[in-house]
């Protein structure tokens, strides 16, 4: 009786907590996820540093500035702005301001902004797998959740009919139909059917906390998913149309994992051209500007002004410096491409087979899991039917309870089964889609 009042009392907890319970879909939870993830934000600050490292080369172009201030004191000889060194102390300002450019790097410059730019598009690319291996986490955790619903559904079933039978065999003992001890029977299986409710509750809420902790939420009391037409999902699964050849076709084209191997090889490439501008000779534009004041402690002085237009100096020059020797560091640095690029290319050929072998395994997973499925069914309806029998024995005093009681758990288990046989269809089979192009929603 105390354990019939706690379960009473779960019930009530349970239906007030769902009033105030905030429902969540799918692509709701995915949403949030991607927005408080760790490694979805890092990724993007990856894509971020990518982007500043283009931006750094694409202005590689630009003449740059520099300006510069110089004070000096020198006593005894010194060398005045007549460029005649005497015995004098002096002082002396000198400020400049200098400009150069690249006119021709051996297409380095070009090279390494092209090399940056494939470098952010693979940035990008490991962003949306990061954000689809969420997405696939976020999935499982959901349903996960709406498997357990369905156990708690099953198991709150299981101790109505028990509650029913006891209240049947109250009713015969009382009538003399029945012994003491059937009812008794009856009343374990009852505290055995309402414990196994309570086990399926407390599954359903670490469930619930697998899934808020996948997506960083907190507040997960007042947490709940929205449920999912299951029937007419089961209707729309087909596997029969896509083989996994052609699911591996679509998925070269499609997965960001694949796009960003691609990409780093091409940056690889352009990395070699840039290894192969320093054979090349780099011509740069200068130009500067200086000027200078000078103070005699023994002399009188120009003024300031006068003497910052008389000292001034202008100055443009064009700088080629021709590689010979670079104690083969060049050398070096174009072999270290070369095997850059394989090493990509290898990186790529794994990526690929891994997809391959992801897709081979979605797909006889959802097969395995539609047979699972299939044969759960048909199990579930046999312990239906063998249950109801039983019953309609057990009623009619032709029955023993062990007997009853044992149809009836046979019943349970192969309806627990055939619901995680269910989900576990929609999920291999929803994964297989998502590699053939398709988005994962219900």
């Amino acid at each position: 009786m105390k354990l019939k009042i706690i379960v009473i009392t779960i019930l009530a907890i349970l239906a007030a907590s769902l009033q105030a319970q905030e429902v969540w879909s799918l692509s709701k939870c995915v949403d949030y996820a991607v927005q408080n993830n760790i490694t979805v934000q890092k990724m993007a600050l990856q894509t971020d540093y990518q982007k500043l490292n283009l931006k750094t080369s694409q202005w590689s172009f630009v003449p740059n500035l520099n300006a510069g201030l110089g004070q000096n004191f020198s006593f005894g000889r010194a060398t005045g702005n007549d460029n005649i060194t005497t015995s004098q102390s002096l002082a002396s300002t000198n400020f400049n301001v200098s400009t150069s450019m690249p006119l021709f790097s051996g297409l380095r410059i070009t090279n390494q902004i092209a090399s940056d730019k494939l470098n952010l598009q693979a940035a990008i690319e490991d962003l949306n797998k990061a954000k689809e291996d969420l997405t696939l986490n976020v999935t499982a955790y959901y349903l996960n959740i709406l498997y357990n619903k369905e156990l708690v559904n099953i198991t709150q079933e299981q101790v109505k009919l028990s509650e029913e039978q006891v209240k049947n065999t109250q009713a015969l003992v009382e009538s003399g139909k029945k012994s003491e001890s059937e009812l008794y029977e009856n009343k374990a299986q009852l505290a055995n059917d309402q414990q196994t409710y309570i086990e399926a509750s407390n599954a359903l809420k670490l469930a619930i906390l697998d899934l808020c902790q996948a997506i960083n939420y907190t507040d997960i009391a007042n947490f709940d998913v929205a449920a999912i037409d299951t029937k007419t999902l089961l209707e729309t699964l087909d596997l029969s149309l896509v083989s996994p050849q052609d699911a591996y076709a679509k998925s070269l084209t499609l997965r960001p994992a694949i796009k960003a191997s691609e990409k780093r090889i091409e940056s690889s490439k352009k990395d070699l051209k840039v290894a192969q501008s320093a054979f090349y000779p780099q011509l740069d534009l200068q130009a500067g500007y200086s000027t200078g004041y000078f103070h005699s402690f023994q002399l009188n002085n120009v003024g300031f002004g006068q003497q910052l237009k008389d000292n001034s100096s202008e100055a443009v020059a064009l700088s080629l410096s021709i590689p010979i020797f670079n104690r083969l560091a060049s050398v070096n640095r174009l072999k270290q491409a070369r095997i850059g690029i394989l090493n990509q290319e290898l990186e790529l050929e794994n990526t690929k087979q891994v997809l391959l072998k992801e897709i081979q395994t979605a797909y006889y997973n959802a097969l395995a899991a539609r047979e699972k499925y299939t044969a759960a069914g048909k199990t579930s309806e046999a312990s239906r039917i063998s249950f109801e029998f039983e019953q309609l024995k057990y009623n009619g005093g032709k029955s023993t309870p062990f007997d009853f009681n044992n149809a009836k758990t046979r019943l349970e288990k192969s309806l627990a089964q055939e619901a995680q046989a269910k989900f576990e269809f929609i999920f291999r089979t929803k994964i297989f889609d998502f590699y053939n192009g398709k988005e994962l929603t219900f």
